[in-house]
């Protein structure tokens, strides 16, 4: 039989983010505010707007984002932040405050608004289905020359229990060390389990990246050769839904729109290009929170606020041209639905100068050139539609293994629960160079093949070996994808991929 091996990115319907949280009461812990300033719980099916909960008690600012983390398969709300208070879908404040203890509210007065456009991010630990992570940053002023500018001087984390939502530990630092304020973005390894964090620092071309394992994740300084270290403050963020190019628009200072491509076996950035849009967005316009990605990475959508001589609304800029086209004037900020297709924003409908309700707007082709997008005016009306304000840092859940690349390499450590025995053959270490080990599941009577990248057995022998381990002499494999497979007497065949990398 001849295999045939082709490199594909797999998904599955994973629903961690198909809840978003907008909205809230600002400065009010009883829920007495109006509309359209109550919380609205919008959620999300596969291709359109699944349901709008209105209005939501749930005490957390009507301004700046919210992050959300809802159950993998029924996408229910669980978890909900601000970066300043952590609340759970009973609406039961789990924490007033996130922040050290000897941290004051960066607004002033302890409220639930915190000036922060893309503070917190939740991603589910890769090891643990009961547990989630709450990224968030803690901030102070940045001095600079004639102006104050916000970044990070901490970046910690909360670890949360899903079945009882509540707070198992905050302020778990992972950087003491100054980066943007409130720009945290993740990407999923190729392996489909792990999740890659990035964080930029601030006046320079150095980025924090680290890889959050079943063990935990520690941030690694990675500095960028070539890439300007211009003053980079405030910065906004995203990876497409495919998590092969990272994109970053690098604040109101400068106004340049960073372009890399990324690899998620390695966590690598590179092929960098730089985007000059500053004489189409005011230094007023900040970190552009309110930005998103096109799907394919090749239009980058934002909303500009009110700056003199420049018109206020909301733009999509064509990466390959940098040409910018005002889409609709007077809108709230721009998001990529869970689905990774379409993308919405909160438009205002007036009748005869009169505010008649809040909708929800949608682009079905956001890949597509300004004179092509297909765009749904007030699709979904809804008197409390009120997306004024960026929603939080946004991790694409669906994003899954990329499958038979080098790097899709869980099954060397995946095990089953219980009594049973594991079905997974080991391999290990992978890449490996001259030598491997064997772990078998089953000992003694074994055929083993080794299959190359074309699906053409090289390799083929028996084993009676009564042992775990058997060791592997690779010397004479040339680099490449392998698979090695193993079939007993039962008829039971396991299969497990390596890499020989000299």
């Amino acid at each position: 039989m001849t295999l045939f091996f082709l490199s594909i990115t797999s998904t599955h319907a994973q629903r961690e983010n198909d809840a978003m949280f907008f909205g809230g009461c600002y400065n009010n812990q009883i829920c007495m505010c109006s509309v359209p300033l109550k919380g609205n719980i919008y959620k999300f099916n596969e291709d359109s707007l699944e349901q709008i909960i209105d209005p939501a008690c749930m005490p957390l600012s009507s301004f700046y984002s919210k992050a959300t983390f809802c159950d993998k398969n029924t996408g229910d709300l669980i978890f909900a932040s601000n970066g300043w208070r952590l609340i759970n879908s009973d609406n039961q404040i789990l924490t007033h405050k996130l922040y050290f203890n000897n941290s004051p509210h960066p607004g002033g007065p302890d409220t639930t608004g915190v000036n922060v456009a893309s503070a917190p991010l939740f991603l589910p630990h890769p090891g643990d289905s009961t547990k989630a992570y709450l990224f968030y940053g803690q901030y102070g002023y940045f001095n600079y020359p004639q102006t104050n500018l916000y970044h990070d001087k901490f970046f910690t984390y909360a670890l949360l229990d899903i079945p009882s939502k509540s707070l198992i530990s905050k302020n778990n630092v992972l950087l003491s060390d100054t980066s943007s304020n409130g720009d945290i973005q993740a990407c999923r390894h190729a392996n489909g389990r792990d999740w890659w964090v990035i964080k930029p620092d601030i006046y320079s071309n150095k980025y924090f990246i680290g890889l959050l394992t079943p063990q935990g994740i520690q941030m690694n300084n990675i500095t960028l050769p070539g890439v300007p270290a211009n003053l980079r403050v405030n910065t906004s963020s995203k990876f497409t839904i495919q998590g092969n190019k990272y994109i970053q628009y690098n604040g109101g200072l400068s106004r340049m729109v960073h372009e890399y491509d990324f690899d998620r076996c390695t966590g690598t950035l590179s092929n960098f290009v730089l985007h000059d849009i500053s004489d189409s967005i005011g230094p007023l316009d900040g970190s552009l929170a309110s930005m998103s990605i096109s799907p394919d990475g090749s239009k980058f959508y934002f909303k500009r606020n009110v700056t003199p001589g420049l018109i206020q609304g909301f733009y999509q800029v064509d990466l390959a041209t940098d040409s910018i086209r005002l889409i609709s004037r007077y809108v709230g900020t721009p998001q990529m639905m869970p689905n990774g297709k379409k993308l919405i924003f909160s438009e205002p409908l007036y009748i005869n100068g009169v505010l008649i309700n809040y909708s929800i707007s949608e682009i079905s082709n956001p890949n597509e050139s300004f004179q092509n997008l297909v765009i749904h005016h007030y699709k979904y009306t809804h008197t409390n539609a009120n997306l004024g304000v960026a929603p939080s840092n946004f991790a694409y859940m669906r994003l899954g293994a990329d499958s038979l690349s080098i790097c899709d390499s869980l099954s060397v450590i995946t095990k089953k629960n219980g009594n049973k025995r594991a079905e997974t053959l080991v391999v290990f270490p992978n890449p490996a160079t001259h030598f491997l080990q064997i772990e078998q599941q089953e000992q003694g009577n074994t055929q083993y093949k080794i299959i190359n990248y074309y699906g053409q057995v090289i390799l083929c022998w028996q084993s009676a070996e009564q042992k775990q381990y058997i060791d592997f002499s690779s010397k004479h494999l040339s680099n490449g994808l392998y698979i090695l497979q193993a079939g007993n007497n039962s008829g039971r065949i396991t299969q497990q991929r390596f890499v020989i990398q000299k």
